[in-house]
């Protein structure tokens, strides 16, 4: 009986073992994903177009140079959704933000 209870208590503990590292490699796999996604970004108005390249690896949050410039949660959930190749474009006060996701 004790062999049961001992090897009942052994099962339990390896499938949350199982579980803990599903729920870490899935939480390392998305930090591992924003650090690699780069945008080609283009800010254009009327008197300059400003293009230059945003690569998340380079901030400590996703998505933080676009909080950073004040991308309302719409617009930042829809630069979430984007895949690669993929381009978008947000207004923002009185500049297009043209964004195209490169990885």
């Amino acid at each position: 009986m004790a062999n049961r209870l001992v090897s009942s208590h052994s099962k339990r503990i390896v499938h949350r073992a199982g579980q803990a590292g599903r729920w870490l490699a899935a939480r390392v796999g998305a930090l591992c994903e924003f650090q690699q996604r780069i945008w080609v970004v283009s800010i254009v108005n009327d008197t300059y177009t400003d293009t230059f390249i945003v690569n998340e690896g380079s901030f400590e949050q996703p998505m933080q140079w676009m909080h950073r410039k004040g991308y309302s949660a719409e617009m930042l959930s829809r630069v979430e959704a984007m895949g690669r190749s993929q381009v978008i474009q947000l207004e923002l006060g009185d500049a297009s933000h043209r964004l195209m996701r490169v990885k």
